[in-house]
């Protein structure tokens, strides 16, 4: 939501640049306090990799949601994560289960109910190339997690690994936005929502996610992020006074039974490291 009012105060591709400027300022500033430096991670190829993918799919995110509906770029974005599903198998050599994979399922259905309020008709609106857009960002993140996933299981510096990935794309994001900005004028609010989103949608939330994602495995980690949905609602009900209706109540109930799902089945594992799992 506020990368959406972000985008409508400045241009697109400018606001990618500040956003990921402001995010790697913060996550140094993070690093130095916490003596975490550790300037060997920048000479990592992956990293570096998965920087430049976290770059491209940030411009087609903020491009793409200047031209669709929040609600069609929350829902084509989440989508993304049947692809790590499919990439973590390959790439990383996840097993999928009943369990994750009843998980998954619950978790995309409660995504389309409560994005789409059962109007699947919504989906039509915006723009063709927004929604392929915000699409393909979603595609190109299931690839970020994979690879970030990659790279967790053999680094411990959750601090130093953000910051680099950070700074990366900012880096990236010079040549992929800076010339195609046709308006470097910025709003009041757009800077607000620039620093925002740097600090907290960006900075803080990586390292959690990041943090996270040393524990469990990358698909999981895609369908418990399903959840973002669910606190915008709550958010939207404790700030906005929006009354969630029934088909919101119905989508969160199907996510959060989707989260409880893989829980208990990672909770079994880790009692029981035995236990079979196909």
């Amino acid at each position: 939501m506020s990368a959406k009012i972000g985008v409508e105060e400045i241009d697109p591709f400018f606001y990618s640049f500040l956003r990921f400027l402001i995010g790697s300022l913060f996550l140094m500033v993070v690093v130095l306090v916490a003596k975490r430096y550790e300037p060997r991670l920048f000479k990592d190829r992956i990293i570096w990799g998965i920087a430049l993918v976290n770059a491209i799919a940030y411009n087609f995110q903020h491009v793409g949601i200047s031209m669709t509906t929040a609600t069609n770029a929350a829902l084509l974005v989440d989508i993304n994560a049947v692809f790590v599903a499919i990439l973590a198998v390959f790439i990383l050599g996840e097993r999928l289960n009943y369990r994750i994979g009843l998980g998954l399922g619950l978790g995309l259905t409660g995504v389309v109910v409560v994005t789409t309020g059962g109007d699947l008709s919504i989906v039509l609106s915006g723009t063709f190339l927004g929604n392929m857009l915000v699409f393909i960002s979603g595609i190109l993140w299931a690839f970020y997690i994979v690879y970030q996933k990659m790279v967790l299981m053999r680094e411990v510096n959750v601090l130093m690994i953000t910051a680099v990935v950070m700074i990366l794309t900012t880096i990236f994001l010079v040549p992929m936005s800076l010339p195609f900005t046709s308006n470097f004028s910025v709003t009041d609010l757009g800077m607000a929502s620039a620093v925002y989103t740097g600090i907290f949608c960006s900075g803080l939330a990586f390292i959690l996610y990041n943090a996270g994602l040393m524990k469990v495995g990358a698909t999981v980690s895609s369908i418990i992020l399903l959840l973002e949905i669910v606190f915008a609602v709550i958010f939207a009900y404790l700030i906005l006074s929006e009354i969630p209706t029934l088909p919101v109540i119905l989508g969160g109930s199907l996510i959060v039974l989707a989260i409880a799902a893989i829980s208990l089945w990672n909770n079994n594992q880790l009692r029981d490291p035995e236990l079979e799992v196909d």
